[in-house]
This record gives structure tokens, C-alpha cells and sequence, in this order.
């Protein structure tokens, strides 16, 4: 009976509409003429003995022959109670009625009040439906209800969960030989060719933990030491070859343009980028998500496009992780490793289990009946074998220290199903969590959710309760969310710079299990959809045959997802007459350009998401008063009516608000908005005083406009404390006075919560007061600042007494010269914050000074830029903390980069430059020349090669287009004792390689690169070096066979050889090492390539006794 009649949300909608009637019945007094209080306390009666009732019926099990009976129950139950919901919504005098209110007011004393009888006639319903309840649930064995206990059907748990789960999901228990397996595979060597890019997959069933043991291995340090790029990316269903590249490259912190659609410019920005370090790529949870692809072809060929650019990388040992349930989608990427995930074995279950029920707390420590229970509960736990289950499973039990509670989930039906386990999991969650989450079997599996998004659709449904009007809906839904998260119902993942969550496939079958009655994704047209659904998504090319799959009138959410081969170009003519009832309706995967008038019936919704094409929007939509999110996709250019300004219940008005003319009137908005300045009512600084709702981005823009301080005080900007990003603009103009701009901007000083201050084209000459005195006393938080193309601006203010400052942006200054001690501040912690500096096109700056004091300056400092600042010849000594630093276009240097290699304690660098004086005076520490292991050097002219000995960590150098000759080289060589890769391009001075006479020098070398280099002919010190396993001779034309040394074969570590384009090598040399595997011959002396093509003649004999790859390219 228990899988008969679930699949209803009814006890949670139940609860909604009870609180609907509270809040009608909270104010008597316009309704004490006509029995309204006596009806409202009817309907919460009933509609508390109902909601008792349907979750004992949800509980308890029947005879079978009953089933249709309770079905047919449960959807009157629940017809009535959407029913009595619409009633109560049209009680809500805020929106206006199509009649005076004299006439309502007459209507109701003579009893004609339509919503008042409506409002008696569906009491009577949900009575009626009551009393058939006590005789249906007798007749299929379910008893009265008196042995019931509890009839709410539904535990109340004790105090909001504390999350367990996410506080753990560092801990890999049962995994540790996968782990280190993986990590040996990783920073062990290639397979086969090194430059060949390796795969290997972890596989296993869902809820397995392939996602989790994926995160460790990105987190473990020698992984991080041994890769410099690290990538991740999760392909949803839809996705193709251009999304998935866009995603490598923004994983890889690589900047895509807005709007790029060129797809060979996105694989030649991947190839530069990615395929030139080391990386470790990993791509969770693969799919082959099509169906009729069987044999993978189409798949495979979009994965090969994918990683085309990346396949073979220009320095060894890249890797490629892939997680997937699937073999086939493992074999067909070329996984070379495969690690299958098997059920955790007993003892991790109950280390896992303990982890998440009690915490941090020592079991010991626990009740013995607690320890007790807990044992039989990890005992049927080793059923299911999935920690996904366990962690479920102990979230039921972390915040609750009462046996009965513990005893309760013990005794649940068996635990060896995963997915009855995680439904157990979402009946246990508090109600008002339950529709929250059901409603998301909307969305197809993979799909990536945005916060916001999905609580401005829970807040259209009335899911989201506030506690009595003290929070906001926004904050509440974000709550609601939070818990979800900590339940382990969704998870987050970061791509790129972005941040979205998804609900794990078992989840979203559990999901789309417990809401099928009232929740229905139609990706088909011929599925077959139940009557009683409220909640229905469909792809845009199943939109046509909506009648004939549903009761339109009765759906509450509309949401039409994209189908790419099958775009919808126009909505059915009569689709938006018969969607009455409708509070969500969702338009992204259309391509409508024209939405009809007939918008204007849907006097019930609240939330309206339009598709890109929509441009213009038709004057019917000023009729939706009760609408509280409009939103539009970036870029579309709506247009909206003047009379957008009517609906007074907007909350978020998703678009660019810049041609609305009024929008201060719509007090209650929460989003962000952008606001110009104009001398014409509407668009005065005045009208955005009463905006005090505002809680994300207010963009001021035209502020040349606004003529003294007090004009600039009506904003009443320190007043909106809820305002996350504040961003000022000037027109670049530049005709207004100095004096009064300063005047202007000390009026718009900002509330001191304001996360992000943006200050653009100002034209003033000092800095505003709030940031000279304020700073003093500390009153800002801002976490980032960004100062840009204040051209007028000569002197910074203290902004080192910033305490909560992060970034700090300064870009266009054009008249600040000097930047010195005023800049850092009086506190003892100059920028006691800071991680990012960033200074930009500052064309008269000469010197930044950071005098004497006694001072910690920039303690946090991790990442710094200098561009384009030609006249900055002195700056200081970077901070310690200092991973990541851009230099270009200065007076001291015209290119520099400093990265960070590693994440440990240990750090060590990589600096590209094109002058080696850095190294000895200017911006680097000596402890930061020491972590130097990777050295590029390109065009310079001014090294001191013996300096380079201070290198003590250089592990790889390189040196391309530099005068370096024979002598030079030797030199340096022998002082770096750490070094283990050697490539030298594009240095025509250089005739042969050094021969070294100390036995410690070069013992480390392993890869050695000569490229480009038109005067080297000679390889005969090679034997010294003894440690070398792949050598590659590149267009070096005067190569032959005298270049190499008699005893080459004495090189018995070599593995790989490469000569690539050396046109005058004609013979080979006359014996190889025997640790020879790869030998590449490619575009050499005709003569060379025939015979070994035709694995005939003297130079075939030289090579055929050897087990040797060969590869053979004229």
C-alpha cells in the first residue's frame, strides 16, 4: 500500500493552505459582517483533521482491492484543497479588483460576495471528503486512527540539522587502496608515448562514491605538486563540443568573450593555454546520454573533439580522470586504467555510519541504547553498500539524541535498496522541505541549479513560510536551501568562476518517485500523464499536444525546457486561456518572439521567466498584480510597458531596469537594478529613497546630472543596508567642475555592509570624505574595490585601514604619480585582508613606495598585477604570501609572470620573464628566488647566467631567443644541481652542449629539448649526461651522424629519442642504448627515411635488434 497511494504531495500542501487561511483569518475586521472568521476556522479545522488522516493513509498499508478507493480519495483531497487555495488567494485585497469597493463592500453585506460563497462552498467540500474518510480507511484495513499515535504523518524533528554530512565529505573511508592507487597512476609516468595523454576511469554504480574519491584525488598534495593546471567539469545532457570546450577553458581560469561562437578559436585558446603545462583534466560523471546512439559513435566523436586540442600535450605526463557508471563510455574515451568501485566493506559502513549519526562526539561518550541501535542500523546498512546511503541514513539520526527517534528509523523496511533508503530519507525531512525538493523532478537529471532561481519558483508556489513577516522570503528560501545542502539532497560544484548545485541521480529518481502524482517531466509526447498533476515540464517540441496530455486548468507550473533539434517558434493560440491557475511559467526554451495578449488571464502568476527572442512585452502583463519575478535572459533587450510600474508585488525584475521610468515606486524589489540619473520625474536620485528592499546590485549611472550634495544625500544610500554591490558612474564627458563632483560623490556615501564598491569615471580631484575620515574609524567592509578611469583623482586614500578588503581594482588613474605611505594607513596591518591587487593603464605613475615603518603591510597578499604603466621604474619587495604576479608594459619590466606550482606549505614557483635582472633587484624576495622551479626566459639580453646558481629549487629551465652561447650555458648548468629538464629553442649561439668535468653536475637531467637552433651540431657531451630519458632535436640543420658521440650507447637511461626536421641527417649513429623504447624520425634526410620506411639497408640493421616504437615521417 505504501508504494499504492505515495507519489502525492498532499500533507505538505495541506499545511501551505492552512497558513494561507491563518493569515486571512489574522484580519477579522474586514470580513465581521458576513461569517467570514467562522468559515476560515471551519476550513483550518478540516484541513488540519484532513492533513492528519492523508499521512496516516500514506503510512500504513491496505488490502489491495482498496487501492483505487484510496487514489480516488486522495484526489478529491487534494482537488479540494488547490481549490480552497485559489479561494484564499482572491481574498487578497492588495490586488485590484475589477469593481469599486463601494460595490464589493454591498455585495458582501447582501451575500453576493463571489469569493465569500466560493469560499463557504469549498469548506463544505474538504467536510465532505472528511467524513468518507473515516469509512474508506476502516474498509482497506487501515483502522480508525484511534491505535495510530502521531496522525500527522510526520516526525518533527528536534532543531535544524546541523550538516554532518558535508562537514565529512573530506573523510574517505573503505577507499584507501582506490585512493592510492590512483595516486601512484597519477604521479607515476606516462603510458606508452609520453606525450600522449592517459585516461583512466573510476566506475561504479551510483551513490558509490566516484565523485567523492574524484575530489580527493584533485585535493591530494602529491597531485597538486605534480600537475600545474588542474581541471574540472561535469557535462550535463544537453551539452555539446562548444560547451564543453567553453567549460575546460573556465575551469582553467581562462577568459572566454561574451558571446564567442567560434569554435576553432575556442580549441586553439585550449590547445595554447592547456596542452603547454602538465595538467590533470577531470570530467565527472560521463554519460552517453543518447539513446539511439548505441555503439557510441556520435558520443566518441564529440569527446574526440573535445580533447583534440589536448591530446597530446607539449610536456609529459598529463592526465585525464573520468567517473562513470558506464564501461562503454570508459572504453570509448581510451581508458587506459580503470578503477571499479565496489560496497564499502563492513567496518567502513559503521566508521562512516558513527562519523555522520554522532559527529565529532566520542561514541563512548554516547547512551549505551544509542550505540546499541546504531550498531543494528550500520548492520543493515551492509546491505546496500553504498555510502551514499550511510550518509543518508545517519543525517536522519545526527540531530537527535532520542531512542525512540533512532528506534523509529531502525525499524524502516530494509536498508538494502538504495534508492527505498534514500526515500525513507525524504520522508524523514521537515514537511515544509519536502515540496522544496520534490519539485525539482522538473528538471532533467544533471541539470545545474542556480540558488536563486529555484527559490524564487518556491516562493511563487508557497512553499516558503516567513516567520511571521521578521525575515524575508528570499532569506527564508535561502534557508530552506541550506538545509537541502547540508542533507546531502543537493551538492555543489564550481566550474570556472560559476558555482551551481545538482542532485545526484538517485536522488532525482527518489524525487520523481515520491511527486509523480502532482509533479510530470514529458520529454515524450506519447507518455502518458496522470490527471492530478499541478507541476509539469516539457521539452519545447511536445508543447503542441499539451491538450491531449493534460488538464491544463489545473496546473499551478509550466515550464518548456529546450529541445535544440525541435525549437518552438509560437505558443499555441488558446495554450494561455486555459492555463488559469497557473503560478510558474517558464519560457527559456522557447523561441517565441510575440507573447500574446492573452498573458493578461493569468491572474494567479507570480513567476514569469521569458525566453531570449522575447523582445518586446505586450501592455496585458501590466494586469499580472500578483507577479512577484519577471525575468529575462542577459542581452534581449526587452521592452516593457510604462505600466510595468503598477505591479506592486514585483520583487525581482530579472533585466537591464535602465529604460523604466518610475522604478522606485516598486518598493518591495530585492533584485538588482540599474538606475540613470535623468532631470525628468522617475529618474531623480530621490526616487530611489524608498528602495530600502534592495538587496543585490543598485548601478547609478549619468551622476553628471545630479548638481550639489544634497541632491546627491536623497538616495538615502547609507540607508540601504541589504545592498550587496554598489556601482557609481560619471558620463565620460569630463565638462563638469572638479570641486562639485568631489561634492556630489560625498553625498552618495554608501551603507558601511556594502560588499563590492564600484566608482567609475569620476571626475572629482580628492577622494570623497566617507572614504578619508571614515577610513580612519574603520566604518567600511567593503570586500572588493574598484577605482576606474577616475582620471582627475591625484591622491589615494587610506584604503590599507580597510579591514574586510579583498581585491582592489585601480585602473585609468591617469593622475596619480606617487603612490606611498597615506596609501597604507596609520593601523599597525595595512591591508590586513588583502588577497588581490590589481593596478592598470596608470600612465604617470613613476614610483610605489613602501616607506620604513613599523607596519605589516599586505600580510595576504596572493595575487598581484602591474599593466601598463610605462613610467614605473621603482617598486617594493613583494609580500611572502605573494602565489601569482602579471607584469606588463612597466618601466622596470616590459613582461613578467610568477605563478605558484604548488599549494603545500613548501611552495615553489614558475616565472616567465624577459628579464633576469628580477631575480637579483626588484620585486622578488631572496626566498622567493630560492622556490624558484621553473625558469622561463625569453628575450633577454641581460642575463648573468653564473646568477642563476641562486635557483636552488630550478627543476625545469627553459631559454628561447637569447644570445646565450656554449660558454654561458656551461656556466649555468653547473650551479643548478636541482635540475631536471633542460629546453633551449631559438638560440643560434649555442653549437654543442656543455661537457661537464664534476661528476654531481647534470645528474638529474631527465628531459632534454633542442629546438630551432640553426648553429648546434653537436650531442657528443651527451653520455654526461646520465639521468636523461627523452631527448628531442627539433629544425636544428646541422645534426648528423658525427654529431652524436661513439659511446652514446652508454646513455642507459634514455627511453625516448626525437629528431624532428633536421635535414641533414643522413645516417644513424652507430649504437643505441639498450633502455631505448620510442625512437621519432621525422622530415630527416630522404635518403635515412626510405631505408627505414622499407625496414631495409645498413641503417634498418642498426635499429631492427632493438624492441624499439618506431616512428618514421618524411
Amino acid at each position: 500500500m505504501v508504494e499504492a497511494v505515495a507519489g502525492w504531495l498532499v500533507c505538505p500542501i495541506i499545511k501551505i493552505v492552512m497558513d494561507k487561511a491563518k493569515c486571512c483569518a489574522s484580519d477579522r475586521i474586514k470580513w465581521l459582517s458576513d461569517g467570514v472568521p467562522k468559515t476560515l476556522q471551519r476550513l483550518e479545522n478540516s484541513l488540519e483533521q484532513l492533513r492528519a488522516v492523508a499521512g496516516f493513509v500514506q503510512q500504513r498499508r491496505g488490502s489491495l482491492d482498496r487501492i483505487g478507493e484510496l487514489r480516488a480519495w486522495l484526489q478529491q483531497l487534494i482537488d479540494a484543497v488547490y481549490e480552497a487555495r485559489d479561494v484564499l488567494d482572491d481574498f487578497d485585497d492588495s490586488v485590484p479588483q475589477p469593481e469599486s469597493p463601494v460595490v464589493r463592500v454591498s455585495r458582501r453585506i447582501f451575500g453576493a460576495d463571489e469569493r465569500v460563497n466560493r469560499l463557504k462552498d469549498v469548506v463544505e467540500k474538504l467536510e465532505a471528503v472528511h467524513r468518507t474518510s473515516t469509512m474508506l480507511m476502516q474498509a482497506a484495513g487501515l483502522g480508525s486512527g484511534s491505535d495510530s499515535g502521531d496522525l500527522s504523518g510526520h516526525h518533527q524533528p528536534q532543531g535544524r540539522a546541523t550538516g554532518s554530512v558535508r562537514h565529512h565529505e573530506h573523510v574517505v573511508l573503505g577507499r584507501d587502496r582506490e585512493l592510492q592507487d590512483m595516486v601512484s597512476w597519477l604521479v607515476g609516468a606516462s603510458d606508452g608515448d609520453a606525450k600522449l595523454v592517459s585516461v583512466a576511469a573510476i566506475t561504479g554504480h551510483g551513490g558509490m562514491g566516484k565523485t567523492t574519491l574524484a575530489q580527493l584525488l584533485f585535493e591530494d598534495q602529491k597531485v597538486i605538486s605534480t600537475f600545474e593546471l588542474k581541471i574540472w567539469i561535469q557535462p550535463a545532457a544537453t551539452d555539446n563540443e562548444f560547451v564543453l570546450t567553453r567549460q575546460l577553458l573556465q575551469s582553467a581560469n581562462v577568459d572566454v568573450p561574451h558571446g564567442m561562437m567560434n569554435f576553432n578559436w575556442l580549441q586553439m585558446k585550449l590547445q595554447e593555454e592547456v596542452s603547454s603545462r602538465r595538467f590533470l583534466l577531470v570530467i565527472d560523471d560521463v554519460w552517453n546520454w543518447n539513446r539511439e546512439d548505441r555503439e557510441g559513435r556520435a558520443f566518441q566523436e564529440m569527446w574526440s573533439k573535445v580533447l583534440a586540442p589536448i591530446s597530446r600535450g607539449k610536456t609529459t605526463g598529463s592526465k585525464i580522470v573520468i567517473t562513470t557508471r558506464q564501461k562503454m563510455s570508459a572504453d570509448l574515451l581510451h581508458a587506459s586504467k580503470e578503477v571499479w568501485l565496489h560496497d564499502l566493506p563492513p567496518d567502513a559502513i559503521w566508521s562512516l555510519f558513527k562519523r555522520c549519526a554522532f559527529g565529532e562526539e566520542d561514541i563512548d561518550k554516547q547512551p549505551q541504547i544509542l550505540q546499541d541501535i546504531g550498531r543494528k542500523i550500520a548492520e543493515k546498512l551492509k546491505g546496500s553498500g553504498s555510502p551514499m546511503a550511510v550518509k543518508a541514513v545517519g543525517q536522519m539520526l545526527e540531530g537527535s539524541r532520542r531512542d525512540t527517534h533512532w528506534k523509529k528509523v531502525l525499524d524502516m523496511d530494509s536498508f538494502d535498496n538504495v534508492s527505498k533508503t534514500l526515500e525513507l530519507c525524504y520522508h524523514n525531512l521537515p514537511e515544509h522541505l519536502q515540496p522544496c525538493f520534490a519539485i525539482c523532478s522538473l528538471f532533467p537529471k544533471n541539470w545545474r541549479f542556480k540558488r536563486d532561481k529555484l527559490v524564487k519558483i518556491w516562493m511563487a508556489l508557497d512553499f516558503i513560510q516567513a516567520d511571521g513577516g521578521k525575515i524575508q522570503l528570499e532569506d527564508a528560501g535561502s534557508d530552506y536551501f541550506d538545509q537541502l545542502v547540508d542533507r546531502s539532497f543537493f551538492h555543489r560544484q564550481k566550474v570556472g568562476r560559476g558555482r551551481y548545485y545538482y542532485i545526484h541521480d538517485l536522488m532525482h529518481d527518489m524525487a520523481e518517485k515520491v511527486s509523480r502524482f502532482d509533479c510530470v517531466r514529458v520529454e515524450d509526447a506519447k507518455k502518458e500523464i496522470p490527471k492530478t498533476i499541478r507541476h509539469l515540464s516539457v521539452s519545447s517540441d511536445t508543447v503542441a499536444q499539451l491538450k491531449n496530455l493534460c488538464w491544463l486548468k489545473r496546473l499551478h507550473t509550466l515550464l518548456i525546457l529546450k529541445n535544440p533539434s525541435s525549437p518552438l517558434d509560437q505558443l499555441p493560440g488558446d495554450l494561455l486561456t486555459e492555463l488559469k491557475g497557473l503560478r510558474v511559467l517558464g519560457l527559456e526554451g522557447c523561441n517565441i518572439v510575440c507573447l500574446s495578449e492573452k498573458i493578461g488571464n493569468l491572474k494567479y502568476l507570480r513567476y514569469l521567466a521569458l525566453c531570449k527572442s522575447i523582445t518586446r512585452l505586450p501592455q496585458a502583463v501590466t494586469k499580472l498584480y500578483r507577479l512577484q519575478t519577471l525575468s529575462s535572459p542577459k542581452g534581449s533587450g526587452l521592452e516593457v510597458p510604462e505600466d510595468i510600474i503598477n505591479l506592486k508585488r514585483l520583487r525581482h525584475l530579472d533585466m537591464d531596469t535602465s529604460k523604466i521610468t518610475g522604478i522606485g515606486k516598486l518598493v518591495h524589489l530585492q533584485g538588482s537594478i540599474k538606475f540613470p540619473v535623468k532631470n525628468e520625474k522617475g529618474h531623480t536620485l530621490a526616487d530611489l529613497d524608498g528602495m530600502s528592499g534592495l538587496r543585490k546590485e543598485l548601478h547609478i549611472m549619468n551622476l553628471d546630472v545630479v548638481m550639489d550634495q544634497q541632491a546627491a544625500c536623497q538616495a538615502g544610500l547609507n540607508k540601504k543596508e541589504n545592498v550587496k554591490i554598489l556601482e557609481l558612474e560619471w558620463n565620460s564627458t569630463g565638462k563638469t567642475v572638479p570641486s562639485v563632483e568631489a561634492e556630489v560623490l560625498d553625498g552618495l556615501e554608501p551603507n558601511q555592509y556594502v560588499k563590492k564598491l564600484l566608482i567609475r569615471r569620476y571626475h572629482g580631484d580628492r577622494s570623497p570624505d566617507w572614504l578619508n575620515t571614515g577610513l580612519k574609524a574603520s566604518k567600511f567592509y567593503f570586500k572588493y574595490l574598484h577605482l576606474i578611469n577616475c582620471r582627475k583623482w591625484e591622491v589615494l586614500p587610506p584604503l590599507g585601514q580597510l579591514p574586510s578588503l579583498k581585491a582592489l581594482h585601480l585602473k585609468e588613474m591617469c593622475s596619480v604619480k606617487k603612490i606611498s605611505g597615506d596609501f597604507y594607513g596609520t593601523n599597525s596591518i595595512a591591508f590586513p585582508s588583502l588577497e588581490e591587487l590589481e593596478f592598470d593603464d596608470m600612465p604617470q605613475w613613476v614610483e610605489w613606495v613602501q616607506e620604513e615603518k613599523n607596519i605589516d603591510m599586505l600580510p595576504k597578499l596572493r595575487k598581484l598585477k602591474l599593466l601598463n604603466c610605462p613610467e614605473l621604474i621603482k617598486v617594493p619587495h613583494l609580500p611572502l604570501s605573494v602565489r601569482k604576479v602579471s607584469v606588463k608594459n612597466t618601466g622596470f619590466v616590459s613582461q613578467l609572470k610568477l605563478s605558484s606550482s604548488s599549494s603545500s606549505k613548501a611552495c615553489k614557483f614558475a616565472l616567465d620573464t624577459c628579464s633576469a635582472t628580477v631575480l637579483t633587484d626588484g620585486l622578488l624576495h631572496q626566498q622567493q628566488v630560492e622556490a624558484i622551479a621553473i625558469l622561463r626566459l625569453r628575450n633577454c639580453q641581460d642575463v648573468n647566467f653564473q646568477e642563476l646558481q641562486a635557483l636552488t629549487s630550478l627543476k625545469r629551465l627553459q631559454i628561447s631567443h637569447s644570445s646565450i652561447n656554449d660558454e654561458q650555458l656551461g656556466s649555468c648548468l653547473r650551479g643548478l644541481q636541482a635540475l631536471t629538464s633542460l629546453e633551449i629553442s631559438n638560440c643560434n649561439n649555442i653549437k654543442h652542449l656543455p661537457q661537464m668535468e664534476s661528476p654531481d653536475c647534470l645528474t638529474k637531467i631527465h628531459e632534454l629539448h633542442i629546438q630551432q637552433c640553426s648553429e648546434f651540431s653537436s650531442l657528443r657531451s651527451l653520455p654526461s649526461f646520465v639521468a636523461l630519458e627523452s631527448v628531442l632535436i627539433e629544425n636544428c640543420s646541422k645534426i648528423t651522424m658525427e654529431s652524436f658521440s661513439t659511446n652514446f650507447n652508454i646513455n642507459s637511461s634514455l627511453r625516448k629519442l626525437s629528431i624532428i626536421n633536421c635535414s641533414e641527417l643522413e645516417s644513424l649513429p652507430s649504437g643505441f642504448p639498450s633502455s631505448l623504447q620510442v625512437l621519432h624520425l621525422i622530415g630527416c634526410k630522404p635518403t635515412l627515411m626510405d631505408q627505414l620506411q622499407l625496414k631495409d639497408g645498413l641503417e634498418w640493421d642498426k635499429i631492427k635488434d632493438f624492441t624499439v616504437m618506431l616512428t618514421v615521417c618524411i
